[in-house]
């Protein structure tokens, strides 16, 4: 690992080791960026160092970077994180507990559509917990307007929908 900025790129990692989710730029990036530990700048030419040293990985979903950490990246963490101080540590573990729940968010409730027919459109909702799409939905709609508001509508929606559906399925 190159020596510049190396705690940054360590406390990249070590929140990387602490989730069993890939993250989001924007996830990591907070809470980097909240508290002045570095500038936007710097941590995404971090992130752009460890993804080509092969210590995180980068996939897209839905128009959103998620980011993981790779076996050469644990094997990292865990040979340097003694270099990372124990107060850092304790803020990115409260990061991480405070935020848990809305990072699942990021990419388990999805949504999308399709046009069916003439006049009709599909936006298929749904929510996933570890690859599993624990509910999904399709609701049919005249216009492409409409199936983009639905889809955009369900994010904050599922929060309210998702228990609310459970609920009255299970009496």
């Amino acid at each position: 690992m190159k020596e510049t900025n190396k705690v940054y790129k360590l406390s990249v990692l070590y929140m990387l080791s602490k989730v069993d989710m890939p993250l989001t730029t924007n996830r990591l990036s907070f809470f980097l960026l909240k508290d002045d530990y570095t500038d936007y700048f710097t941590f995404q030419q971090d992130l752009g160092e460890l993804l080509c040293d092969g210590y995180i990985m980068s996939t897209e979903s839905h128009g959103k970077t998620l980011y993981s950490i790779t076996p050469e990246g644990r094997n990292a963490i865990t040979l340097l994180s003694s270099e990372i101080s124990d107060a850092m540590k304790k803020d990115i573990e409260s990061y991480i507990k405070e935020n848990k729940f809305s990072m699942h968010e990021d990419f388990s409730v999805q949504s999308r559509y399709y046009q069916f027919g003439l006049n009709q459109y599909i936006s298929n909702l749904y929510i996933e917990e570890n690859g599993v799409k624990i509910l999904e939905m399709n609701i049919n709609s005249t216009t492409e307007e409409a199936a983009e508001k639905i889809c955009s509508s369900w994010k904050n929606a599922s929060e309210e929908l998702y228990p609310m559906i459970i609920g009255k399925l299970l009496g």
